[in-house]
């Protein structure tokens, strides 16, 4: 989807490219999965000139009004992860740039896509944190045991495993940050992709749309 690639390379789970989208230079980074790798890519991509960061990927929606195959774009996060809790002590939040997010839902309307804002939560669990029960875990009295049902009544209106960490990192060490999710299943209505592919491509075109069609300052600060 990108013209005039360079290629930086790829070491464990981060991979780096550069590249045009609509006339504009954009670099992608994936972050791996959970709060300690999106940590390592957010600060060395700011240690490199970084200045504004869209993390795209998906989430299962905790309200029965989130489609499968829209989007959201986060506007603030909740969670029990470590990272952010680390980086809440150093001033961090948890809240994303009014401007980013805005303009990732104007790029989503531009492509006739629908994407509202939202508060997600976020959790370092993939399995239990997420009510994914392993076997030996059935019906055992463990001590988070209502976790979703708790972010739900926070207000989040999507579980994933990032959004977290990116926001309040990144507004620790002066980045303006936003989450853009596409909603990959929904647990209030059971309803789920069997598909994701045109929905990935589409959280690219939405964050390279909002990239590529909003003036930017080349080094503002949030």
């Amino acid at each position: 989807m990108l013209e005039d690639v360079t290629d930086f390379g790829r070491k464990r789970e981060f991979a780096v490219i550069t590249g045009t989208y609509e006339g504009k230079r954009l670099t992608i980074c994936s972050t791996g999965i959970g709060g300690p790798s999106a940590e390592i890519a957010l600060v060395e991509l700011a240690m490199l000139g970084a200045r504004r960061v869209v993390r795209i990927g998906g989430m299962s929606a905790l309200a029965a009004d989130y489609n499968v195959g829209s989007f959201v774009a986060v506007d603030r996060a909740i969670g029990d992860t470590g990272t952010a809790l680390t980086y809440r002590a150093a001033g961090g939040k948890a809240q994303a740039s009014a401007r980013i997010t805005q303009s990732l839902m104007d790029a989503a309307a531009s492509l006739d896509l629908v994407c509202r804002p939202g508060m997600v939560a976020s959790t370092d669990s993939y399995y239990l944190g997420q009510d994914r029960r392993y076997h030996p875990l059935e019906g055992a009295d463990y001590a988070h045991r209502n976790i979703i049902d708790a972010f739900q009544a926070k207000g989040a209106i999507g579980v994933e495993m990032e959004s977290e960490i990116i926001l309040t990192v990144g507004s620790a060490i002066g980045l303006e940050t936003s989450s853009l999710l596409g909603v990959h299943g929904n647990r209030a209505t059971d309803d789920w992709l069997d598909d994701y592919e045109a929905t990935q491509r589409n959280l690219l075109r939405i964050a390279g749309r909002a990239f590529s069609s909003t003036e930017w300052e080349l080094r503002s600060q949030p």
